[in-house]
């Protein structure tokens, strides 16, 4: 783990997976970007209004029986309403996505496989071949932009930042996902799991939950 001075405020900033290049100040909410050593800050993150979930920053679960533990959240907005990616590290290191979606979850990871369809080539009922995993389905595409985000992550998640969704299903559980940056594009595979099958600990109370 890392531990670097937000040049804000002077507060711990803590990096727990080698990947992570971007984090939020828990105390000054400042956007911070690493560069080596040396963290800059880009932005402040708006406060966040209640959105009742049950996941926080430190949350941990079990997948594949393998444990992961929380460690950032991105809240995506689109033009009828949101959901949260949660950036996930394993413990040899690995890292994934938990989406969590009008009370849906699952579990992603970064999958290069393939190449990386055009954006244009995609419109809902289209297939795209993940090679061995086999065809996904274009189920949703859409543009987002960032919400909130908090943690660490693995890109520069500025509030504001906007980019295309697309969702695709295989047989069974099986999921996938692509986005579309104005400078990158990422790939993901992983599937479905209903909430108690995570087995999470360190969630947030929520009364009545």
């Amino acid at each position: 783990m890392l531990t670097l001075s937000c040049p804000s405020c002077g507060a711990n900033v803590e990096f727990k997976s080698k990947v992570s290049v971007y984090a939020v100040c828990s105390f000054c909410k400042s956007s911070l970007v690493r560069q080596d050593m040396d963290l800059e800050k880009i932005g402040t993150v708006a406060d966040l209004l209640d959105d009742l979930t049950p996941i926080q920053i430190g949350t941990s679960g079990m997948f594949s029986k393998e444990k992961f533990e929380v460690i950032g959240r991105l809240k995506v907005g689109y033009a009828d309403g949101f959901w949260n990616e949660w950036f996930t590290m394993f413990g040899d290191g690995k890292v994934g996505w938990l989406a969590e979606a009008q009370g849906f979850y699952a579990l992603c990871f970064p999958f290069f496989e393939v190449q990386v369809p055009s954006k244009a080539s995609l419109s809902v009922g289209k297939t795209v071949d993940f090679g061995s995993k086999g065809i996904f389905e274009v189920e949703d595409l859409r543009p987002v932009k960032c919400l909130f985000s908090e943690g660490e992550l693995p890109f520069n998640a500025v509030q504001g930042r906007e980019s295309t969704s697309v969702d695709l299903t295989g047989f069974e559980d099986e999921m996938a996902t692509i986005e579309y940056a104005s400078n990158e594009t990422r790939m993901f595979l992983g599937a479905y799991k209903d909430f108690d099958e995570f087995q999470f600990k360190n969630l947030r109370h929520i009364d009545g939950w």
